[in-house]
């Protein structure tokens, strides 16, 4: 994976959670993932004021990503892990980070 383009995907991805910029955030997930993007949703606070990317490991295959996510409910990061699909960096997993 190209470094420079994944980190700036997953910063472009972190500002469009915080935008509320559901079409962009759910081409950002892989076509397998896309049908729990409502389940992964509700994990985020309500509304989400701030998106911070902590870190993005970018690998040869993957890149691990993590988003801390806070706002008016709470606050949470996300663990994402990120592939190459149709020429573009897209998540195929998700999940709180412990």
């Amino acid at each position: 994976m190209d470094e420079a383009s994944t980190r700036k995907h997953v910063a472009q991805h972190a500002d469009s959670v915080k935008r509320g910029d559901m079409d962009a955030v759910v081409a950002d997930f892989s076509e397998q993932l896309r049908p729990h993007v409502p389940g992964l949703a509700q994990m985020l606070p309500q509304p989400v004021e701030l998106a911070e990317v902590l870190s993005a490991e970018v690998g040869e295959h993957e890149c691990v990503a993590l988003i801390h996510y806070s706002g008016g409910t709470g606050e949470v990061t996300i663990r994402s892990r990120w592939q190459e699909e149709g020429g573009r960096p897209v998540i195929v997993a998700a999940e709180p980070a412990a």
